[in-house]
């Protein structure tokens, strides 16, 4: 899959961390700072921040309810993808595919693929955040590895 690189300025993402410890992949809605690793935009994928570094994306400390995986999904353990509430079919074909190879690359299991819903418990992403959306649209639509 072709993967455009254009990172941001290194004031927009942490410390490197050991790759070998992504456990999860985070989708959640584009923000104004580029905060995730990736962005889908226009059929796109976007590489923001690179693999290896923390991104501030996985958070939810300021939140008061909290997913089932808060604390246990954290910027250190995971790789995140931006994507607009007002995707289009191209849009959801580029996620799938990256998400497919992010799992291949860091041999992620199809329940550690999530929302950051299920992090934060926010509506985040709102096009995603009905359960049989997610389920119907991305999760049904991988591959098992």
């Amino acid at each position: 899959m072709k993967i455009e690189k254009k990172y941001a300025h290194c004031s927009h993402y942490g410390d490197k961390r050991n790759e070998n410890d992504i456990n999860y992949i985070v989708i959640k809605s584009i923000d104004d700072k580029p905060i995730t690793h990736y962005h889908i935009i226009n059929g796109t994928a976007i590489q923001l921040i690179p693999d290896e570094n923390i991104s501030d994306s996985v958070n939810g400390a300021r939140m008061c309810v909290k997913g089932y995986l808060h604390g246990i999904c954290t910027r250190y353990n995971s790789v995140s993808i931006g994507v607009s509430d007002k995707m289009s079919k191209e849009d959801s074909q580029t996620l799938i595919n990256l998400i497919m190879t992010l799992r291949q690359r860091y041999k992620i299991k199809n329940e550690n693929v999530i929302r950051q819903k299920d992090i934060t418990g926010e509506f985040n992403p709102e096009i995603f955040y009905e359960d049989d959306t997610w389920k119907k649209n991305i999760i049904d639509k991988l591959i098992e590895l």
